[in-house]
């Protein structure tokens, strides 16, 4: 498997098609259009509104573009599939904003280019086609999509497929897929496709291009050498088929732009026919060539690996977590991420998380696409860690005043929010018999969901007590002394609980429950010791230091040369104590999968306790590419975060998913925060690196309360820290504010 990477751009670019699995780009704009697009050319693509409601314009890997010579009616795809035709010089470029894909096939060379419309519910494709054979060639091109225009609630009896139906518009050269569903969210819910030539024949319904016996792979229409039939349809498959005929001398190359998106009516698609058009190059020519909207962040450090992913590609993961789910939990850790490269959307993620807290504390786990019912202990947390990075890195003490409303009525000032998320989480309802905080449906680990409504986690205890750490520095930070001081009480009560209660000698159990113990020694059907409660003892400081070695040995002894597990050994059947993680095959995700998102809770830790070496070497089991992840093996994107590499037998370090984790949030944090050590705080940035002894030398870039630092390390060995600042020596391991708007260089002397 053939690829490379521009680190300068933020390109990767791949040339060999067979990897396993889809290799996916995703491009999005302020509206929250979002189309995804495959290395082998596949579209889907979806419209999510401000009220987090969504609808999807096609059916996912209906959409794809066919090339055929009308003379000897041979077909094929620029990417060779689905039609399987063997193409040569296949290339796709994923860039930040958009993907280009190219190949050749019997003397006709093709490439197609996606991108979004900066401002409106459409994308565009670039079709270039060169003939370089010697004689005349005609050639057909098809762009065909299957539309969908569902996504939203409405009563089952209703869909797209009974209200809408498709009619080919002369005027736009465009298939129109007028919907009429009365529980339409909006206006902005049907779909056209559109071409930039004119229309040599189309078909609206999706079945007659394929035909009943055909494939996507054969197509009735390309198999048997027709031209479309100027078909209609609803009820059945509605689809937008366009086809166009090209003719071109030797050397002669034409470009076709196809417009898909949705729309209002009719009455606008005709109106705006002409700008959409006309619009077509310059968004693809800014796409490619235009400033990226990611890349705030950059580094150059001695591991290719590293470089690669926290180059650009790491910045835009994060930012496209945010549009596929709507969750405190996630949407608060993935906004902690984002302070460190765009304040304003950050901003606004943690406003919405804020936004769906209960007036009595707890926050809700998930608000789109459903609303979750049930509670979960941990999302009030987040909100904590959230709102206090926001307030370091920005400065904003005046934001703790916003009011912002409850989910079930009344409001309350930001910095009344987390009180009242506190107050919560020290509600004697809200703890169990050992005093511990009630897991209720669950906690971080949805599939620890154990049915005892008393059941309490020990993950949860060290979270909060990280809340309060984070709450009495904020408090102080506002004057607020008296709250302060009594956080730290009950901080220090809930590290004596701990440590009497929840350490087995040699680690930290993971719950309590009628059902006995989870995470012990003593468990004998699996899960004798969970990551998380060790690592979160030392992020929350909570683990003395008489325990810290025996805490990390621990945590050493579950890493496998693979990576790092939820928990060791699997539970081998179902376990009632446990829930839903023991009823997954050993192996599978959070039962004995390489969990990365857990991983870089580790990490960190790691960074906490001054282990540079062990940080950096678990960190390249979870960034894709290493020795015993390589994509080859695993099928993940070289370019992005996985959530889990499996380890069942059958799929061996195989991936399940990528793109949309919470691991993207805290890999970020794990290499800027952790070994890098550059922490905000709310009079400076302060300045922890953990680098491991062969980083003699790293640079990385960020900017800070408006100004742009330039890092440069000097590792020599140990882990004291020099500070220099433009070239001057400075006290400390902070860096001031500074009020000039302009660029500096920190320069940090490890010794």
């Amino acid at each position: 498997m053939k690829y490379e990477f521009n680190t300068q751009k933020g390109v990767f670019t791949l040339y060999d098609p067979e990897t396993g699995k889809d290799w996916s780009n995703h491009f999005f704009n302020d509206l929250s259009w979002i189309m995804s697009v495959t290395h082998f050319g596949a579209t889907y693509s979806r419209y999510v509104d401000k009220n987090s409601v969504q609808v999807t314009l096609n059916c996912p890997l209906s959409s794809f573009l066919y090339l055929r010579d009308a003379e000897t009616k041979k077909y094929w795809n620029i990417a060779g599939y689905p039609s399987l035709q063997k193409i040569r010089k296949y290339r796709c470029e994923h860039g930040q904003n958009y993907t280009k894909i190219s190949s050749g096939f019997q003397n006709i060379e093709a490439a197609i280019t996606y991108a979004v419309a900066p401002h409106d519910t459409r994308e565009i494709w670039r079709v270039d086609v060169v003939n370089t054979s010697k004689r005349e060639r005609t050639i057909d091109v098809f762009a065909v999509t299957a539309f969908d225009l569902n996504g939203y609630a409405q009563p089952v009896y209703y869909s797209a497929v009974t209200t809408s139906a498709t009619e080919f518009i002369e005027e736009a050269n465009a298939v129109f897929n007028k919907n009429l569903n009365p529980y339409r969210p909006h206006e902005r819910s049907s779909g056209y496709i559109m071409s930039s030539e004119p229309v040599f024949a189309y078909e609206g319904n999706y079945e007659k291009f394929i035909g009943t016996m055909g494939t996507q792979t054969k197509p009735l229409v390309l198999e048997r050498g027709w031209d479309c039939g100027n078909s209609t349809a609803t009820v059945r498959q509605r689809g937008g088929i366009l086809q166009n005929r090209l003719h071109l001398l030797p050397g002669e190359s034409k470009t076709v732009y196809y417009v898909l998106g949705l729309i209002d009516s009719e009455e606008e698609l005709i109106s705006r026919t002409h700008e959409l058009v006309s619009a077509c190059r310059g968004i693809i020519d800014d796409a490619m060539t235009s400033e990226n909207r990611f890349g705030k962040l950059r580094t150059q450090c001695p591991d290719p690996q590293f470089n690669h992913i926290y180059n650009f590609w790491a910045e835009k993961q994060v930012s496209f977590c945010m549009l596929g789910k709507k969750a405190v939990r996630d949407n608060a850790q993935l906004g902690m991420a984002m302070l460190n490269f765009n304040i304003d959307l950050a901003k606004k993620t943690i406003d919405e998380c804020v936004a769906h807290q209960y007036s009595d504390g707890h926050a809700v786990l998930t608000w789109y696409p459903y609303l979750e019912p049930n509670i979960y202990s941990d999302p009030s947390v987040w909100l904590i860690f959230a709102v206090c990075a926001y307030v370091k890195e920005t400065g904003d003490l005046g934001y703790l005043e916003k009011s912002v409303p409850y989910l079930d009525g009344g409001e309350d000032s930001v910095y009344g929010h987390l009180q009242r998320a506190v107050k919560w989480f020290r509600d004697p309802q809200n703890l169990g018999p050992h005093k511990f905080p009630r897991i209720h449906h669950a906690d971080w680990n949805d599939a620890l969901n154990i049915p005892d409504e008393q059941a309490e986690s020990v993950m949860m205890a060290m979270l909060i007590g990280k809340a309060y750490d984070d709450m009495v520095r904020l408090s102080c930070a506002i004057s607020d002394f008296s709250y302060a001081e009594e956080l730290s009480h009950a901080k220090q009560a809930l590290v004596e609980l701990v440590n009497q209660v929840a350490y087995n000698g040699e680690y930290y159990v993971r719950a309590f429950s009628k059902f006995g113990i989870v995470g012990d020694k003593t468990c004998e059907n699996g899960g004798k010791i969970y990551v998380n409660p060790q690592s979160w003892a030392i992020l929350a400081d909570m683990c003395p230091e008489d325990r810290k070695q025996s805490v990390l040995k621990a945590i050493d002894a579950m890493e496998t040369e693979d990576g790092l597990p939820m928990c060791t050994p699997s539970y081998a059947t179902y376990d009632e104590s446990v829930g839903r993680m023991s009823g997954m095959l050993p192996g599978v995700y959070e039962n004995g999968g390489i969990y990365n998102h857990a991983g870089c809770f580790k990490v960190m830790a790691d960074c906490k306790a001054g282990r540079g070496e062990q940080a950096v070497a678990t960190l390249k089991k979870i960034i894709p590419g290493g020795i015993r992840n390589d994509s080859y093996l695993t099928t993940a994107e070289p370019y992005v975060f996985t959530n889990c590499y499996l380890k069942h037998p059958s799929v061996d370090m195989k991936v399940g998913f990528s793109w949309q984790t919470g691991t993207s949030a805290w890999g970020l944090m794990a290499y800027y925060e952790g070994i890098l050590g550059i922490h905000p705080d709310y009079d400076g940035l302060v300045i922890r690196p953990c680098l491991p002894a062969t980083w003699k030398n790293v640079e990385a870039y960020r900017e800070f309360r408006g100004n742009r630092l330039r890092f440069r390390y000097k590792n020599r060995g140990g882990y004291k820290v020099r500070l220099k600042i433009d070239g001057n020596s400075v006290d400390g391991t902070k860096v001031p504010l500074f009020a000039d708007n302009e660029e500096h260089t920190i320069t940090v002397e490890l010794y």
